[in-house]
């Protein structure tokens, strides 16, 4: 029995996660623009694609919701593509409803950062932690289980095409109770 855990276990670790297209404006519609009603989106553990547009003039933010669920974090935020490279602003809430960007509101963003076309194929997750542009940012370059809101903006009168890849991990165990459990599948 043993021998067999141990073989599912190292399969499933050695299987990359498939990605996964949870919304393109493209086929399913322009994502929600009006804080209060956030477009839901449920991720699973891996690769999460959205690939979508905004524009400055007029204004067309999109604003998502989603849940990570316990036991698992969104590791990554993968910047695919943003087009043109232009500026743009990310953000992250907490809740299921988000915010409009401005000088009141600033401090109730988990972190903002602003976005340019050389973020491109790197991991934003870690800005939200090093380069916040709103007064808080995030403690550690993740976020743990919980309800959030996440919004994307042009800052220009471009209209911007963007893809991002929200990667959910399952977490680390971090509390030594949770050590014994694990020990106890090798056994």
């Amino acid at each position: 029995m043993k021998t067999l855990a141990t073989i599912l276990l190292m399969l499933a670790a050695a299987v990359p996660a498939a990605a996964g297209v949870v919304w393109d404006e493209g086929t399913n519609g322009d994502l929600a623009t009006d804080p209060a009603s956030p477009t839901p989106i449920t991720f699973a553990t891996g690769t999460n694609t959205i690939v979508g547009t905004v524009s400055g003039t007029p204004l067309d933010r999109d604003y998502i919701t989603f849940t990570i669920a316990p036991g698992t974090v969104l590791a990554h935020l993968n910047l695919i593509t943003w087009n043109p490279e232009d500026d743009g602003f990310m953000a992250f809430n907490a809740g299921s409803t988000g915010l409009i960007p401005s000088g009141a509101t600033n401090a109730q963003f988990l972190s903002g950062i602003h976005v340019t076309g050389a973020d491109v194929g790197l991991d934003l997750m870690v800005f939200f932690a090093t380069r916040n542009v709103t007064t808080n940012g995030l403690p550690q370059p993740q976020l743990g289980p919980g309800t959030y809101v996440w919004i994307v903006q042009q800052q220009s009168p471009l209209v911007e095409s963007y893809q991002v890849d929200f990667v959910v991990e399952v977490a680390n165990p971090t509390e030594p109770s949770t050590w014994g459990r694990v020990k106890a599948l090798y056994r």
